[in-house]
């Protein structure tokens, strides 16, 4: 799709060039009406998220899984959150790396303080009740 403002009008068009929807604003603002479409039949301008915009959600909502961010989406829980279907198409790195385990620390053998008072051992937690 394409948007085109000209003076006071704004002009939707397809990929084609035929214009789909026309509108002029009145107070710094265009609103459009889906039943103003110059088109007999109704059209769908959007039917699923682009991969970017699956993307963008989830990194907003905290890299939330997408069957949850469908729900969301689904239910109209998230203001602003687009009524789209989200599909997840490659492996976050980050969620990915927040899911890894980490590898153990190897277990010394030989103490590192080697005379005394080298080792210090201090109570953080203070005297409890």
């Amino acid at each position: 799709l394409e948007v085109a403002f000209q003076k006071s009008t704004c002009y939707i068009r397809d990929l084609k060039g035929n214009v789909l929807i026309t509108d002029s604003h009145g107070t710094d603002l265009y609103s459009i009406t889906l039943q103003d479409t110059s088109s007999p039949n109704p059209i769908c301008l959007l039917a699923k998220a682009t991969s970017s915009q699956a993307w963008l959600w989830h990194r907003r909502l905290s890299h939330l899984n997408f069957d949850t961010i469908n729900l969301l989406s689904k239910n109209n829980i998230v203001i602003g959150l687009p009524k789209l279907k989200f599909f997840k198409d490659h492996l976050c790195s980050s969620c990915e790396l927040g899911k890894a385990k980490r590898k153990f620390f190897q277990i010394k053998t030989t103490p590192s303080s080697k005379r005394q008072l080298h080792l210090l051992h201090k109570d953080l937690c203070g005297p409890m009740r």
